[in-house]
């Protein structure tokens, strides 16, 4: 599929922008990270596992259930200590969980994270990034996992 081999060409500096992108740690995620930081962006990795999280930032400097209160933190946690947010990507994301799990929130899993968790961080943060700029930006990231609909019976 053509569109599959696109990549961001952009080069605009980033230096006074501040970018929050959920689960930046591994996959798309981390190649945006890598990308706004090769751009001088503040970025801040909002991700459910610290370690993870830590070892992502070092990889791009260098080269368990989630719960909406894990995303409430995060948002009060960037309300308290960032001036400005200017850009929002909400890429966290799950594929496919082998059987139906529920979160300790009482939502399917797959559902939390991959929408209701955006959804909940998106109005939480957007006061701020309205003051921030009026120029602020969401991003929602998607898949084209829904093609291929044989891959997660269940």
């Amino acid at each position: 599929m053509w569109f599959l081999n696109k990549m961001c060409t952009s080069k605009v500096c980033l230096d006074d922008k501040t970018v929050v992108i959920t689960g930046a740690n591994s996959g798309i995620g981390k190649e945006t990270a890598r990308d706004l930081y090769a751009r001088d962006a503040r970025v801040i990795l909002a991700c459910r596992n610290m370690e993870m999280a830590n070892e992502a930032v070092e990889d791009i400097k260098n080269n368990p259930p989630s719960s909406l209160k894990s995303v409430k933190d995060c948002a009060k946690n960037l309300l308290t200590n960032e001036a400005a947010i200017h850009i929002l990507i909400n890429n966290a994301g799950v594929v496919a969980y082998p059987s139906y799990e529920k979160t300790e929130d009482g939502n399917e899993m797959t559902l939390q994270v991959n929408y209701l968790g955006h959804f909940l961080l998106t109005l939480l943060l957007l006061p701020k990034m309205q003051k921030s700029s009026p120029n602020c930006r969401i991003v929602n990231v998607s898949s084209l996992a829904h093609f291929y609909p044989n891959v997660a019976k269940r």
